[in-house]
């Protein structure tokens, strides 16, 4: 076969696809939906799961290094995801597997000067972090290990390329200059490259002075490169060894806890980002097979009315292999169209789904169109023509020659087609029904989110807030509650302003912190002490929350006053937990730190007020402990205004309020509760329109397949209903002889899908909130709406078909 043989082909494709224009265009849409939600959708999981990080030949030996407690596991879910910082010195001492270690701890820093101060999100890391990475600054130098050396102050930082671009305007001499961090000077040593942010959005670098650390202190994040040639596995069973000794020699800290090494892709996303997606996924793959399918159809029909044409070209010389070649290459140019429309379709969906983002997403996540996924959709495009094209293209070049020739196109429409095409539409259904029920688990999972109870009261009437107080200034810790106290009072004496709180965790946004708890007067095993979640809160707190004590009193401003303040409340699930004869009140209860443990007096039950995201819940995050602000004095803390009117009205005042008592202080993450929900739940939003989205359109999908081979049926079988009506049928048994093959056709759609679509529910059962996924009723539902769109897509032919006229279905043949 000549290149000039396959051009001949494609022109006479082209010339015979142009003298068909509504089949071209109806195809090449059909397509172009399909591949274009493909390319999108695989862009975001290549970019999720596949995609080479951006940290060079080191990339796939990059890993995190996370402490693990197996017999508190039972109890609560341990956050894990941090070591203690000798722990980590001493695994990089030891360990003969890793390259290099190094060190990352979150901070918020006050960036002020001569424009107005501003939080920025930042981390104090180990000098050799970015060395670690591959990553070398676009200006000036890196950290080295004489600037966490001196005591005292972090004296250099380095800026991300963005920050250096928003604040400084891209000043190249900004090297070496001195610029206020928490108050203090801080030379810039150096630029970072342009996109990098590392973990995920930090804007800002300082170096990581260990001081004084304490081993029983797990607070830093450990990173580590594997050698060349070792595999996680063989690092894993190493540290682990160690681990072992360092409990052995240091009982009073280490007894119990291990350690869990993650690749940096695996730690980084979540499992409900990856179901999420590898549904997505599925999704689509689901929707092109549907397009494919009724193309399919759509080509036999088209095929059965070119017979005669295809017997004329065999009577000329045309070989069977010619006319595969022709009718395959109208399929492959509606496949490279639809491919290259879809493309572009991909291009405005990324685009439109990455800015309905709340938030920034992590500066390694980047959903484009870069080569391999480009290269993705060719190789879809030219599979699709395949799946589309190559059955049709078979059956059409198969003419009956001499029938063809003496009686037309209808001898040679044979009931095989009819077969395949009944084949292809209950295939339609069956996937249309899986992919139904899927997205209206995830509907009904995000629609339970929206309603899921809070605790608060009124929660349009609240608005939340951080502010950052950084710097000297703001030590000792009285200084800090003293201006938190004087902010309080200001934003409570604002008009509108009803009630005014700090906190150190905003509800359903933040968690709390963890700490181990005990009873007083109930022994516990070792390491199998109660998991808690400690709240710090101002007096008032709960007025703010709009909510009331239960039993016993609130927190009161002498609490924080009082040198040793052990005042706390507990809220219902864990006075049950602790004291189950109802006797919480007047009972102490204490935080194990290290071999010590902190003695409070239970004062008051608090309602029970979610603080982890909705969908997040541990049991850890379910037994709250209140204690006055402190005992947990945070440098950023969390603000609760209730107001009398929309809360978003008062929100300039809030900030107006305390830029009075101090410029230099930031205010912001400023959402009313309602924007808070819709922040903390996006995710399940995306997934929950996206799979809508796709079910829709395999819904239409799979009706436009059962009215088009329905449609097709009656077309072929216009002489035999003639017949019927004129041996005295009845329009109405007309209809339902079609509507009944409609419905058989559904039923066994039906039935094969039922079967995936309890599948797909069981492997969604893990990202789902408030939804049973074992539940038989979403599937008699959706199978339900599925049947009734699919006898109401066969109603129209039928109606047409029972209207036959006999005279004129006679007299037609």
């Amino acid at each position: 076969m000549s290149a000039d043989n396959v051009l001949a082909d494609f022109r006479l494709a082209l010339r015979g696809l142009a003298k068909r224009p509504g089949f071209t265009v109806a195809a090449v849409l059909t397509l172009a939906l399909g591949i274009g939600a493909n390319t999108a959708v695989f862009s975001i999981v290549d970019a999720l799961l596949l995609r080479p990080l951006p940290f060079g030949e080191k990339s796939d030996r990059i890993i995190t290094i996370h402490s693990t407690h197996p017999t508190r596991a039972s109890d609560f879910d341990w956050d894990d995801s941090r070591v203690s910082f000798p722990d980590l010195q001493d695994f990089a001492r030891e360990s003969r597997l890793l390259e290099e270690t190094a060190v990352w701890i979150p901070r918020n820093f006050t960036l002020s000067g001569e424009d107005e101060a501003e939080r920025v999100r930042g981390s104090s890391v180990s000098p050799n972090l970015f060395s670690l990475l591959g990553v070398a600054p676009k200006l000036g130098r890196g950290f080295r290990p004489e600037d966490a050396a001196p005591p005292g102050f972090e004296p250099v930082a380095l800026l991300s390329h963005s920050l250096w671009q928003r604040r400084f305007g891209a000043d190249p001499l900004i090297v070496g200059r001195p610029v206020k961090i928490n108050r203090r000077d801080v030379v810039i040593a150096g630029v970072m490259p342009e996109g990098f942010r590392f973990p995920e959005r930090d804007d800002l670098w300082l170096p990581f002075k260990p001081g004084e650390p304490q081993r029983g202190n797990r607070t830093s994040f450990g990173f580590a490169t594997l050698r060349p040639g070792v595999q996680i596995a063989q690092a894993q069973d190493e540290l682990a060894g160690i681990a072992a000794r360092l409990a052995e020699e240091h009982p009073d800290t280490n007894r119990g806890w291990g350690v869990k090494l993650f690749t940096f892709r695996d730690q980084a996303v979540d499992e409900g980002a990856r179901v999420g997606t590898g549904a997505m996924l599925g999704a689509v793959a689901f929707v092109l097979l549907i397009g494919c399918a009724n193309l399919a159809n759509l080509t036999l029909a088209r095929g059965t009315a070119r017979q005669r044409e295809m017997a004329v070209r065999t009577a000329v010389g045309a070989r069977r292999g010619d006319l595969v070649r022709l009718l395959l290459a109208e399929a492959l140019i509606i496949s490279i169209a639809g491919g290259l429309l879809g493309t572009l379709f991909a291009v405005w969906g990324l685009e439109a789904a990455v800015a309905s983002f709340p938030e920034e997403l992590p500066y390694w996540l980047r959903f484009d169109l870069d080569p391999r996924v480009l290269a993705f959709t060719a190789v879809l495009s030219l599979v699709t023509a395949l799946a589309f094209g190559l059955a049709p293209a078979l059956r059409s070049s198969r003419p009956e020659l001499s029938g063809e020739l003496r009686e037309g196109a209808r001898s040679g429409a044979a009931m095989g087609a009819t077969r395949t095409q009944r084949v292809l539409v209950a295939a339609q259904v069956a996937l249309c029904l899986t992919l139904l029920v899927s997205a209206n688990l995830m509907t009904r999972s995000f629609l339970s989110l929206q309603e899921a109870k809070s605790g608060i009261g009124a929660e349009d009437h609240l608005l939340t807030l951080r502010l950052h107080l950084g710097g000297d200034s703001y030590d000792p810790l009285e200084k800090r509650r003293a201006f938190l106290d004087q902010a309080a009072e200001a934003v409570a004496a604002l008009p509108g302003v009803t009630s005014a709180a700090y906190i150190t965790a905003i509800p359903t946004d933040d968690g709390g912190s963890a700490a181990v708890a005990v009873a007083d007067g109930q022994p516990v095993a070792p390491g199998h002490e109660l998991g808690v979640t400690v709240v710090g809160a101002s007096p008032g707190v709960f007025q703010a929350l709009g909510t009331g004590i239960l039993e016993g009193r609130s927190l009161l401003p002498e609490d924080a006053a009082r040198e040793r303040a052990d005042a706390a409340l507990v809220n219902p699930a864990l006075a049950r937990r602790l004291w189950p004869a109802g006797d919480a009140v007047g009972s102490r209860i204490g935080f194990v730190e290290r071999n010590e443990t902190r003695w409070f007096t239970v004062v008051g039950i608090a309602p029970e007020v979610t603080y982890e995201e909705f969908g997040d819940a541990t049991p850890q995050s379910q037994l709250n402990v209140y204690v006055p602000y402190s005992h947990f004095a945070y440098r950023s803390m969390g603000f609760l205004v209730r107001s009398s009117q929309d809360p978003s009205a008062v929100a300039t005042g809030v900030r107006e309020a305390v830029r009075r008592l101090d410029p230099g202080v930031p205010v912001y993450d400023v959402r009313t509760m309602r924007d808070l929900r819709v922040y903390t739940t996006w995710e399940q939003r995306f997934f929950a329109q996206t799979m809508g989205g796709f079910a829709v359109a395999a819904l239409l999908l799979a009706c436009l397949g059962v009215y088009g081979v329905l449609s097709y049926a009656v077309s072929r079988r216009t002489h035999e209903i003639g017949v019927r009506v004129a041996l005295g049928a009845r329009p109405a048994q007309i209809v339902n002889l079609v509507v009944g093959e409609g419905a058989r056709l559904g039923a066994i759609g039906v039935a094969v899908g039922a079967a995936g679509a309890v599948v797909v529910g069981r492997l969604l059962a893990s990202v789902l909130y408030g939804v049973d996924a074992k539940s038989a009723w979403p599937v008699v539902a959706m199978a339900a709406v599925l049947l009734a769109v699919v006898l109401a897509a066969s109603y129209l032919p039928a109606r047409r078909a029972g209207r036959t006229d006999p005279m004129a279905a006679l007299r037609e043949e």
